[in-house]
C-alpha cells in the first residue's frame, strides 16, 4: 500500500524535524510493503494546488495568519479528504478551539513513537476511502472520486474536466488518458470527444442533456437513440 502525507509547518527547525523522523518511518515500513510518499510545505498556499492527493496532514501554523486549525479547514472546504492532525507548539488548538470530531490533536514536540502512530491513522483512513483517480495538469495534480466528476471534453491536446462544487480542471491529454477508469456503468460518450456522469445528468430533452451544473451537452441526431438508451439502462 501507498501513503501519502504532507508535513504543514511554518517553523523551519520543527518542519525538517518532522521530515527526518518520518524519513525514518518510511525506511521501517518499506520492509513491510508499505510504501510512503510526503511532501513538506511553509504555506497553505504552498500546499492548496495539491491538497487532495494526501491521506493524512500533519499541520502546525503558528506564526501567521490563518492559523493551522483554521487552514485544516480551509483545506478541507477544498476537497482535502486526507486526516487532519493539530500539532500544538506556541497555539493550543485543542483549548482554542474545543473537540472536533475530524480532527486529531497532538502536542509537540513529536518523536518516533508518533509518527509510527501517525502512518497507522494514515493507513487506516485510505482503507476506509472511495478509491480516487488522478489527474494531471500541466502544472497540477489532483486526486478525485467518480462521483465527482459531471463530464469530460476533450479540447485538442488537454481535456476540460467538469466537477462537482464548481469547479472545473484542466487534464493534459485526450480522452484515453482515463476512458479505462470511468465506470461503463456510469459513464457514457456522448461523442468521440465528449463523456458524461449519467448520475450528474438533471433533464433531457431532444438532442441534448441539461447536466447539474447547468451545462447543456448536445449530442447528434443520429446516435440519439443509442446514446438515450445508454442513459436509461443506467437509470
Amino acid at each position: 500500500m501507498s501513503l501519502f502525507i504532507a508535513i504543514l509547518d511554518d517553523d523551519p527547525a520543527d518542519r525538517k524535524q518532522s521530515e527526518r523522523l518520518l524519513s525514518r518511518e518510511r525506511d521501517v515500513r518499506l520492509k513491510q510493503n508499505e510504501v510512503i510518499y510526503f511532501d513538506t510545505y511553509g504555506s497553505r498556499d504552498a500546499i492548496l494546488p495539491y491538497c487532495t492527493k494526501y491521506d493524512l496532514f500533519l499541520i502546525d501554523i503558528s506564526h501567521s495568519s490563518p492559523d493551522g486549525f483554521m487552514v485544516a479547514v480551509d483545506l478541507e472546504h477544498h476537497g482535502a479528504k486526507g486526516r487532519m492532525v493539530l500539532a500544538s507548539s506556541t497555539i493550543d488548538y485543542r483549548s482554542r478551539y474545543k473537540e472536533h470530531e475530524d480532527f486529531i490533536f497532538v502536542e509537540k514536540p513529536l518523536y518516533q513513537k508518533h509518527f509510527s502512530e501517525l502512518v497507522d491513522i494514515a493507513r487506516d483512513h485510505r482503507k476506509n476511502q472511495i478509491p480516487r483517480i488522478e489527474l494531471r495538469g500541466e502544472k497540477d495534480t489532483i486526486h478525485v472520486t467518480l462521483e465527482e466528476i459531471l463530464y469530460l471534453k476533450e479540447m485538442g491536446y488537454y481535456t476540460i474536466v467538469a466537477l462537482t462544487g464548481d469547479r472545473s480542471f484542466h487534464m493534459s491529454g485526450g480522452l484515453n488518458r482515463i476512458c479505462r477508469e470511468l465506470s461503463p456503468d456510469r459513464f457514457i460518450y456522448i461523442d468521440n470527444r465528449t463523456i458524461i456522469n449519467t448520475a450528474h445528468v438533471a433533464s433531457h430533452e431532444k438532442n441534448s442533456f441539461r447536466m447539474s451544473d447547468g451545462a447543456v451537452i448536445r449530442f447528434s441526431i443520429f446516435n440519439r437513440s443509442k446514446i438515450l438508451k445508454a442513459w436509461q439502462n443506467q437509470l
